[in-house]
């Protein structure tokens, strides 16, 4: 690769052991997919409690504060943990704190969302922005058409030290066209929630090889942001997919021809009433109606969500545990409203973890022999991983049954005609 005096300084260790461990693998990284030369960053986006320790450790020895934004993806809350009466939570606390500590020390920034963009962190399109997360990625690429490539955890702190990251794949124009398309076949969306875009999304995730873009075409022009987002965050999860464009909607996609570069696509993908119902099938795996535990917030609640919740469930009692995934200020915003109030007063909790991977009710490595068996959720990338990584029975369906089911502890959600 390429590099400019100051990277070549970084190299040389003139910046502190860290930053030359962190420009060493980004070098290595970029010469395995044949990256010319390095490209500065808006700003990184990291995960220091999903980062090994030792790891972490070397790659921020002696760096010193950063010129660029730096925020943080959800993270763990060992203390929180504690006050709920979880067992198991003073066995995270040691590590989280020392890596916390750290990452103050560098000046960056403890957002602990996946949503930064509820924050006013948004990127303007173009911008190359380094992150880790597979949400955080395909809603920046799709929603705001900045360019993010995809990369993992280690990377993407490497990235972060330095300032840079790789120009390669989709940071390169040329390879954010769309290749396979997605025709909608028969299916009426006016009265679409939520989740039938989260089921749309995870249905094209796994029709889509590898991190191809893809385009949705169908779809009424202008989809509401929160719509969008459900559509986009849960393709990742099926799949590989890290740039999704929407027809109408999404910055790179003013039309199909846009979307696809002149070109016709290598595969199109219809989908129609039997997609949609086999795969709302699919996010629902439970054996009894019993609902232990109701999880929101996947990817990071929206003051309106929150604020819907609590419309639904004000005077009532949960006989489920319920977690709302939600950044620390839209918490705040939800305080002053009452809301946030209103569901702890029902049993309700907030947090700003992620609640599908680290959520502490669902995780045994957590909550020990508190942890809930069965969980619902709106979201079907929540719903894949409460599945997969938790290993509980998972009930799939719309906000509203979810609500209803954290009321009563029982699922009367049905799958869509």
């Amino acid at each position: 690769m390429l590099l400019t005096d100051e990277e070549k300084r970084m190299m040389d260790g003139e910046y502190g052991p860290g930053t030359k461990r962190a420009m060493e693998l980004l070098v290595k990284y970029g010469d395995s997919f044949d990256a010319e030369k390095f490209a500065p960053i808006s700003y990184g986006h990291i995960s220091y409690d999903f980062c090994p320790e030792d790891f972490w450790n070397l790659m921020t020895e002696r760096v010193g504060r950063t010129q660029h934004r730096v925020t943080t993806h959800p993270s763990y809350s060992p203390e929180i943990w504690k006050q709920w009466g979880l067992p198991l939570a003073d066995n995270w606390a040691g590590e989280h704190e020392r890596k916390l500590k750290r990452f103050l020390e560098l000046g960056w920034l403890r957002t602990e969302t996946c949503a930064e963009y509820l924050l006013g962190i948004t990127p303007r399109k173009g911008d190359i922005v380094s992150m880790g997360g597979s949400c955080m990625q395909v809603a920046n690429n799709s929603l705001f058409g900045a360019r993010v490539d995809r990369m993992g955890i280690l990377i993407s702190l490497a990235a972060a030290v330095c300032g840079r990251t790789p120009l390669m794949g989709l940071l390169l124009p040329e390879n954010r066209y769309a290749s396979h398309l997605v025709e909608l076949d028969g299916l009426d969306v006016t009265n679409w929630t939520l989740s039938h875009y989260h089921c749309l999304g995870y249905y094209i995730g796994d029709q889509i090889p590898g991190f191809k873009p893809v385009a949705v075409n169908g779809l009424p022009p202008n989809v509401p942001f929160d719509f969008a987002r459900a559509l986009v965050i849960s393709m990742p999860t099926s799949g590989a997919v890290t740039l999704a464009h929407v027809v109408g909607t999404t910055p790179e996609a003013p039309t199909l021809e846009v979307a696809l570069g002149e070109k016709k696509p290598e595969h199109v993908i219809r989908v129609g009433k039997q997609e949609m119902t086999k795969t709302w099938e699919r996010l629902n795996v439970w054996d009894s109606d019993v609902v232990e535990h109701v999880a929101f917030g996947c990817p990071h609640a929206t003051i309106d969500e929150i604020g819907r919740i609590a419309n639904h469930i004000e005077g009532k009692k949960l006989k489920a545990s319920m977690l709302i995934g939600a950044s620390a200020p839209v918490e705040a915003l939800a305080r002053r409203q009452g809301w946030a109030d209103i569901i702890e007063k029902a049993g309700g909790h907030f947090q700003p973890v992620c609640p599908s991977i680290t959520n502490p009710f669902t995780r045994r490595d957590i909550a020990g022999e508190k942890q809930a068996k069965s969980a619902a959720t709106n979201s079907a990338r929540c719903a894949h991983y409460l599945s997969t990584v938790c290993g509980v029975k998972v009930f799939f369906g719309t906000e509203e049954e979810c609500v209803k089911a954290a009321i009563t502890g029982k699922w009367k959600g049905e799958v869509p005609k």
